[in-house]
């Protein structure tokens, strides 16, 4: 796994922590934010 991709990671984790805490329009805001990370993960890791 190339650091880049280790790094997403570690947002994506902290961005989940967010989530389990946030309200409303910032649940939103997060899982958008999540799911792009996911996206970039998934060409990060090939």
């Amino acid at each position: 796994m190339t650091t880049y991709a280790s790094n997403l990671h570690d947002v994506r984790d902290e961005l989940l922590r967010e989530y389990i805490e946030a309200t409303g329009s910032e649940k939103a805001e997060i899982l958008t934010k999540i799911m792009e990370i996911d996206e970039e993960l998934e060409y990060a890791d090939y």
